[in-house]
């Protein structure tokens, strides 16, 4: 699918060394934080789709046709649980839903991690040797 090739693509792209490909345009003596600085705001204006994934369920095709108004489809998400964040279809952050101004909202509770970056950081903290 096309989305799992844009992750796996771009999954080790790193923003911040992007001066790299377009130099840094900066007049200031350079220093880690203007760097950083310059390489990003080329890339504020960027417009980017963020989505809220509540939860999911796998169903066959026959199932979804037979649903009826008032069937209920259960989801693999327990109540309460921080809700999935995506950028562009890539997962960014765990959040809660919140009220602002009578509309939705979104209240970040932590940094999201891919599966493999969770498998990872697993490894990693029980001590075991992870594959680079």
């Amino acid at each position: 699918m096309m989305n799992e090739n844009t992750q796996g693509g771009l999954g080790g792209l790193d923003m911040l060394e992007m001066d790299d490909l377009f130099g840094s345009g900066s007049v200031l003596p350079a220093t880690p934080a203007t760097d950083q600085a310059a390489g990003m705001a080329k890339f504020m204006d960027v417009p980017l789709t963020v989505t809220l994934e509540v939860a999911s369920s796998e169903v066959t095709l026959g199932e979804l046709a037979n649903a009826r108004a008032g069937d209920v489809l259960p989801l693999d998400k327990a109540v309460g649980e921080p809700l999935d964040v995506k950028v562009n279809g890539v997962l960014f952050a765990k959040a809660e839903v919140v009220m602002v101004h009578g509309k939705y909202g979104l209240k970040f509770v932590s940094p999201g991690q891919s599966d493999t970056q969770s498998d990872t950081q697993s490894q990693t903290a029980a001590g075991a040797p992870v594959d680079g």
